[in-house]
């Protein structure tokens, strides 16, 4: 089989100048939700009809896909495909044809839809000419509509301002997905004639005609009616994003995750749980993030790019960003952590603390109020509250290494270029601007002054 996706589209609907095809759904262009579809029925041939902003659409996704270019942008889906003639017109199988702008179609109901063409050819002995994805809706209001005989075969599908009366009243609808007979849809192609009303190519045109040269269209009902709702407007990409997150969130919650309040959870198609990931409320797992088992990620917790080993914990509203946790460190709540940083085993950085293109060993402890920035920490050392690494000189990022069990206090200022001693002490609110060698004691204090009455004086003054 092979496959050919129309991504051609104005989008006028949406108001934008980025193609349709390429507005994001959870992370993704809304064509690589349709493509990844196709990935998911094994190995064929793929091409795209691009029109409208089609070097963007060939950038994004590469010589993985043929492209062939639709020089008339209103000229209907007929003319479409027939701008991808040179892909099919020798083709002695079937066709799959799709939208790009229709994300939520399941790879599973392409496979049932083959399937039944194989029973059709096997049990009645007759090869399909076209089998089109329908559905039946209880108001059917701006759906094209399949028109049957009293056997099952499709006479036509007819839109609904050129339906009758009695035609508006059917209640099966066009799903826009179709698989052609590739010799068929070659001969009936060609004697589309434009519409009268808007110049376009219907390529919906070929059933009434596969139907008066006597060949068999059929139609195949999909189980879920919302596979087959399109992207026409910016809130119909607020649908089709709703849905595709939702199956997402019962995919992992089936293969053994606990999600609580799916409807305020983010999660997007390249993360990976490996089970028994707890996820709260407000939760946003971003890019190729990846939670081991056993992991707990708190309430509005942003993670992105990001590798959290197992049994590891983030508190409430944190954020990771193309950072690695490891096992059973705990992140939060509030805490930052970004830029390629590593946080060791059972190590904790805590509330409000930032840690930025750094490694900490294991069973760190950075629990309060400071800036970790540029450094290497190795295990077991004690950042204080309010202890600030100053990586930053106005021109250049230093580097700061503190050795194995080190202590630094509360309030001290680590200025880099700098080199703390294993189990070095650091004495809090010092300002270290020189190495420390191994389990030495730096304390850089000014002599305390107590005036006496002078504090009175000075708030009653």
């Amino acid at each position: 089989m092979r496959a050919l996706v129309l991504s051609a589209g104005l989008g006028t609907r949406f108001r934008s100048e980025k193609p349709k095809v390429m507005h994001n759904i959870l992370g993704k262009p809304m064509l690589w939700h349709t493509l990844k579809t196709l990935k998911e029925l094994g190995p064929l041939d793929v091409a795209l009809v691009v029109g409208y902003g089609a070097e963007e659409v060939k950038s994004y996704f590469g010589e993985a896909y043929l492209y062939f270019h639709q020089s008339n942008p209103k000229g209907g889906t007929g003319d479409a495909v027939l701008s991808a003639i040179d892909f099919w017109r020798d083709y002695e199988d079937y066709l799959l044809v799709l939208n790009g702008d229709a994300p939520l179609v399941k790879a599973q109901t392409v496979k049932n839809m083959l399937r039944y063409l194989s029973l059709v050819e096997e049990y009645e002995n007759t090869k399909l000419s076209a089998l089109l994805l329908s559905t039946q809706l209880q108001d059917p209001t701006g759906y094209g509509r399949v028109i049957k005989d009293q056997e099952g075969n499709v006479l036509k599908v007819v839109e609904e301002k050129e339906a009758s009366p009695e035609e508006k009243l059917v209640r099966e609808i066009n799903g826009g997905l179709y698989l052609f007979y590739c010799p068929h849809l070659l001969e009936t192609l060609f004697m589309v004639t434009p519409s009268s009303r808007t110049g376009e190519v219907y390529l919906t045109e070929v059933f009434k005609l596969m139907h008066q040269q006597g060949y068999k269209v059929r139609s195949f009902m999909a189980e879920d009616p919302t596979e087959i709702l399109g992207v026409n407007t910016r809130w119909e990409l607020a649908m089709a994003e709703n849905l595709i997150r939702l199956r997402i969130l019962q995919g992992w919650a089936e293969k053994g995750n606990t999600i609580h309040q799916p409807e305020s959870v983010w999660i997007e198609p390249d993360v990976v749980l490996e089970g028994d990931v707890e996820i709260y409320p407000q939760v946003m797992l971003r890019g190729s993030t990846k939670l081991g088992r056993g992991v707990v990620v708190g309430k509005g917790s942003l993670l992105e790019n990001t590798i959290v080993e197992e049994g590891a914990v983030i508190e409430p509203y944190s954020v990771v960003r193309n950072s690695h946790i490891k096992k059973e460190a705990v992140v939060g709540p509030f805490a930052h952590i970004r830029e390629g940083s590593l946080v060791g085993k059972r190590s904790h950085v805590g509330n409000f603390v930032e840690v930025k293109k750094s490694f900490l060993g294991e069973e760190v402890r950075a629990k309060h109020l400071s800036y970790i920035g540029d450094a290497v920490i190795e295990d077991e050392v004690n950042v204080g509250a309010g202890v600030v690494f100053a990586n930053f000189d106005g021109k250049r990022k230093h580097q700061s290494y503190v050795g194995k069990g080190a202590f630094i206090g509360s309030n001290a200022l680590i200025v880099a270029p700098i080199k703390l001693g294993s189990y070095s002490f650091v004495a809090g609110g010092s300002v270290i601007t020189k190495d420390i060698s191994e389990g030495d004691l730096a304390i850089t204090r000014p002599k305390l002054r107590i005036l006496k009455g002078k504090g009175r004086e000075k708030l009653l003054d």
